[in-house]
């Protein structure tokens, strides 16, 4: 029987970012090249969360200037922004999932201010636990993400179903025993 049903957040409860063209400008940098700049250097930022190495180390990628710590507070809020748009598919999907009474969780590679903007928004409250990868010092597809997760909310793997968009993270999932699937869109 499913008890818990975990979300992504990037791509699947929120849309994706639409703050680069921004911060690109903020960095004095070129779009193109900030783009690959940004994820390329991405995941380290969400695994540890440290916004002075990510955010130096897209200034290196990219040419521009090493920021300042004022800059980079506002490069994190910024950033932070860009991700928190709740896509109302999903949205009406997650709260239609909570109506049948299934617990509901977020596992999501972001770094912890991100989580802590996400906590406070009222939609956050459908989700009875909510994971960051910058909190837990481990991004997914590594299997301790996943055992984290099972621990945390006290579930045996096949009582868990995972919605991500990207087919590395759910077979990570899948690889620790949950019930996994790529997230296209709510439809779906």
């Amino acid at each position: 029987m499913i008890k818990w049903v975990v979300f992504d957040l990037g791509d699947v409860v929120l849309r994706r970012t639409t703050a680069l063209p921004g911060l690109s400008s903020l960095m004095v940098a070129e779009l193109q090249g900030f783009t690959k700049a940004y994820y390329q250097h991405r995941r380290d930022y969400d695994r540890h969360s440290d916004a002075n190495a990510f955010w130096g180390s897209v200034a290196s990628s990219t040419g521009s200037s090493p920021p300042d710590q004022a800059l980079i507070e506002e490069l994190v809020r910024v950033d932070d922004i860009g991700w928190n748009d709740v896509d109302p598919d999903t949205q009406k999907l997650v709260d239609d999932i909570a109506r049948t009474g299934t617990a509901l969780a977020v596992l999501s590679n972001a770094p912890s201010t991100m989580g802590r903007l996400v906590e406070a928004q009222p939609w956050a409250g459908t989700f009875r636990q909510l994971f960051f990868s910058g909190d837990l010092g481990v991004v997914k597809p590594d299997p301790a993400i996943y055992q984290h997760l099972l621990q945390a909310v006290r579930a045996a793997p096949e009582e868990v179903v995972f919605l991500d968009d990207r087919p590395e993270n759910v077979a990570g999932a899948i690889a620790s025993g949950i019930h996994g699937f790529v997230f296209t869109d709510a439809a779906q």
